[in-house]
């Protein structure tokens, strides 16, 4: 997405009798496309759901921690869990999150709109935008009357990126975040915990930024 096409739907959409806070959201300014990553802040942010498909997963728990100043605010980490309309079905295997757990959970809207509230003037991080971001958009669009227009990075996509930019076809590494993390000497963690995966993604960017020639915004985006 362009970043000048992302500013001009912002400013169109904040006009229209949307939700809050998404509204907020949208009338808020963008970090420069040319600031240097340390000027720029981002929410990490990892979903457990109940599939992979965005267009019908639900939510069951939503974490995140911002990156400022080039480093991880651990202060700023949190973690939600979000209660379905529906069980969780085989997805406990993956993550653990069983009904008697999400039963105690929030609203997925109250838990959306807290999202919404603090990606305000930010960067939003994730690996593998195809699942959080979509299933961002559509849970923003039922509740908010519109999508989650912000700027993204996705650390896949970085990685995806640097690979086809060295040719490497036939020996590319794994995308997965587990396999990449090892690639830039970062300890391995568990998986399938929202808020775990958060600051996982958070340390990787950090990572694959101190590897990079240039570290402006507009290089890192999707």
């Amino acid at each position: 997405m362009k970043y000048s096409w992302l500013h001009a739907k912002r400013r169109v959409l904040s006009r229209r009798p949307l939700g809050e806070p998404l509204r907020k959201l949208l009338a808020s300014d963008l970090p420069p496309r040319g600031a240097a990553f340390a000027e720029v802040e981002f929410v990490a942010l990892d979903i457990e759901t109940t599939g992979l498909n965005p267009s019908t997963a639900e939510v069951l728990s939503v974490g995140w921690v911002l990156v400022r100043g080039g480093r991880i605010a651990l202060s700023t980490a949190e973690s939600r869990l979000v209660r379905p309309s529906e069980g969780v079905g085989s997805s406990a295997s993956v993550h653990g999150l069983t009904d008697t757990v999400v039963i105690q959970g929030e609203h997925w809207g109250d838990v959306l709109d807290r999202v919404v509230r603090v990606l305000e003037g930010r960067v939003l991080l994730v690996h593998h935008a195809g699942l959080d971001k979509l299933l961002l958009d559509r849970l923003c669009l039922l509740r908010h009357g519109a999508r989650l227009h912000v700027p993204v990075v996705d650390t896949l996509a970085l990685e995806l990126r640097e690979q086809q930019r060295r040719h490497h076809i036939e020996s590319r590494k794994s995308l997965r975040l587990a396999e990449l993390r090892s690639h830039f000497g970062l300890p391995r963690y568990s998986s399938h915990d929202s808020l775990v995966d958060a600051i996982a993604t958070a340390e990787l960017l950090v990572a694959m930024v101190a590897h990079r020639k240039s570290t402006v915004l507009k290089d890192l985006l999707v």
